[in-house]
């Protein structure tokens, strides 16, 4: 019974109806980047000619789109008070070529000042803050640097504010 049991789940694995189904499933959570759903479906065993031929068919008819997904990911960091490196850093990984990645990010964020993101986050984060300057600039800096901000806005929140 395990044997019939294993060859019909290696059947599955060929089977491009399945496959595309896998593929929609990962889809109706959220927009995910063509790499993301490669990598998924290689974690599933698909085989690359079977994941190449579900991407093409998804991308044909416009249900991945690596532009749209970085587009509506910077969007949805920018909402959060994320800056441009964390936006960077993860487009990155989720394989958007470093051209979109540039694009997106003039786009998205050439309307923002990050400075001013930045200072709201930590007069929201740490308004009454009690420590030891040393430590306390280390903390906002370190804090402000894993939500991706550059170093020239680090330094001047910290200019403006603890002075």
């Amino acid at each position: 019974m395990k044997q019939k049991t294993d060859l019909l789940k290696k059947e599955d694995k060929r089977d491009p109806n399945r496959a595309r189904e896998y593929a929609l499933r990962l889809l109706e959570y959220r927009e995910r980047s063509e790499q993301e759903i490669k990598e998924r479906m290689a974690r599933k065993n698909y085989n690359e000619r079977l994941i190449k031929s579900t991407i093409k068919s998804l991308k044909n008819h416009n249900l991945v789109n690596d532009r749209r997904f970085a587009r509506m990911w910077a969007e949805s960091c920018l909402r959060r008070s994320y800056g441009r490196w964390k936006v960077r850093s993860d487009l990155n990984k989720k394989g958007i070529d470093e051209e979109i990645v540039e694009e997106v990010l003039r786009e998205s964020y050439s309307k923002v000042d990050e400075l001013q993101i930045a200072l709201a986050l930590i007069q929201k984060k740490w308004p009454f803050l009690k420590e030891e300057k040393n430590t306390l600039l280390r903390r906002v800096s370190d804090f402000l640097k894993r939500r991706g901000f550059p170093f020239e806005v680090i330094a001047e929140v910290i200019r403006q504010q603890y002075g």
